[in-house]
């Protein structure tokens, strides 16, 4: 009886310590971490982490010694979950790992080019992980069937590069690329002879020489603004969501000496750091520009040249066009047949924000950053939208790796509106709609009429807001 106790005992104290050394363990966020939804594995250590796209049979480091807080933001940490965010809107989910799996234990890994295996990696990480097949009317067994008759054929990275090419191109996903050697890619020949061709800085300038009194920039055009002629309204145009960062002081400097500095002092910053300095930008431009406006009653904020940048920064400049905090989009990413928890954003007024009466200009080269702004405005039906529809591209960019050293991106993220409405593939819809052309050269080409230059969404605002006023 006491040998059993004692047994008993002894028993008891072994399981207690292991319990503590797990508990132990876990208070550390040190360890192998697995990403719900995106395919990727973060190994920490000393504050220091490999990050590592993961498919079928491959297992690529992404990033490698990276300093953790360069690249991430620690949201919560409890034992064996781990909510990391890099700075954008949506939040990274980990869960503990024991131990890598077997084909990523040796990261010293060789290049290769069997087609079969390329295309069995490409084929499965879009079949696990992009979100859109339905939408964008793709079979993708059938995809699987007819290009695995194909590869018997292939003997060449440039033919295997022309079948990725043909299959990816069935999407019509501006979110989808392939980036492979230059060598390998079909050299267009640009018809110089063209000289019809206008371009969106030529637009925007004649827009400011057309139709404003007085014209101001900020960052080499990434924000420009000013006030209507003979109208007491304000226009803004946003040409891109990102590069925001008040690095150069002189804005006089040429466009090629202002990139040159920009660039400079961005190599000196971390990722976060950079999406930081991007937000106190947003914030000297937009007090600034709301000072320059303030006796406006009415503002045209124009994205229809905008193809888009980070997120963050589209929704901080909404929040300076908002009058109440709500619910404005949500989102999910794919991860096989399911997806992850749905995850809602809700939008703050910015401190100080406009308070007249609110339009938005979009087109069809309206994309990416600038339709989730667009997306944003759904739930303030007191913003008014006249254009085209937007693009149809809303996920963030998901990029993923190939063992013979391609890389390729993808559409995972399924955006919505408070309602539940998915845009993906046919955009963003205005109130007020105006037939631009898809294609971007014809867009550009159609505000011209022989040397007569002629802004039709500014000028069927300027009528709606009379007809309004009457």
């Amino acid at each position: 009886m006491y040998i059993k106790t004692q047994l008993k005992l002894y028993f008891f104290m072994i399981s207690i310590l292991v319990s503590c050394q797990r508990l132990k363990l876990n208070r550390t966020i040190d360890g192998l971490w697995i990403q719900e939804g995106y395919g990727r594995i973060i190994t920490i250590k000393d504050s220091t982490y490999t990050y590592f796209n993961t498919s079928k049979n491959s297992c690529i480091p992404l990033i490698s010694n990276g300093k953790l807080t360069d690249r991430f933001r620690i949201v919560e940490f409890k034992n064996d979950k781990l909510v990391l965010n890099p700075g954008g809107i949506v939040d990274y989910y980990f869960t503990r790992l024991e131990k890598l799996p077997e084909y990523c234990i040796n990261n010293a890994r060789k290049i290769d080019h069997s087609p079969e295996l390329n295309f069995s990696v490409l084929w499965h990480t879009f079949d696990k992980h992009y979100a859109f097949f339905k939408s964008r009317n793709i079979d993708w067994n059938i995809v699987k069937k007819e290009s695995y008759k194909k590869l018997k054929n292939i003997q060449s990275d440039k033919q295997l590069y022309n079948l990725f090419t043909d299959i990816l191109k069935q999407f019509n996903d501006g979110h989808i690329n392939l980036d492979v050697p230059d060598s390998l890619k079909i050299k267009h020949i640009v018809n110089t002879k063209i000289d019809s061709i206008k371009s969106k800085n030529e637009i925007i300038t004649n827009i400011s020489s057309t139709y404003l009194n007085c014209f101001n920039s900020y960052n080499n055009g990434v924000i420009q603004w000013g006030i209507l002629k003979n109208e007491n309204i304000g226009y803004l145009v946003v040409t891109d969501m990102n590069n925001f960062s008040n690095y150069v002081p002189n804005q006089d400097i040429s466009a090629k000496n202002f990139d040159k500095e920009y660039e400079k002092i961005l190599k000196t910053k971390s990722g976060i750091t950079q999406l930081d300095d991007e937000l106190k930008g947003v914030h000297f431009a937009m007090n600034k520009i709301l000072s320059d406006l303030e006796t406006t009653h009415s503002i045209i904020i124009d994205l229809r040249f905008n193809g888009g940048g980070y997120d963050t920064i589209a929704l901080e400049i909404l929040s300076y066009f908002v009058k109440s905090q709500k619910h404005i989009l949500s989102i999910k990413a794919k991860k096989g047949t399911k997806y992850t928890d749905k995850q809602d954003y809700i939008l703050s007024p910015a401190t100080n924000t406009y308070q007249g009466t609110i339009t938005v200009l979009t087109s069809h080269n309206t994309a990416s950053a600038a339709e989730i702004f667009t997306l944003g405005t759904l739930a303030h039906p007191e913003i008014k939208r006249f254009g085209s529809s937007t693009n149809g591209i809303f996920s963030e960019i998901l990029w993923k790796n190939l063992p013979n050293g391609w890389e390729f991106s993808l559409s995972n993220e399924v955006y919505s509106d408070p309602k539940g409405n998915i845009y993906e593939g046919k955009g963003v819809p205005p109130n007020y709609k105006i037939d631009y052309p898809k294609n971007g050269t014809e867009f550009y080409n159609s505000f011209y009429k022989g040397k007569e230059f002629k802004d039709i969404g500014i000028e069927k605002i300027i009528k709606w807001q009379k007809q309004r006023s009457n």
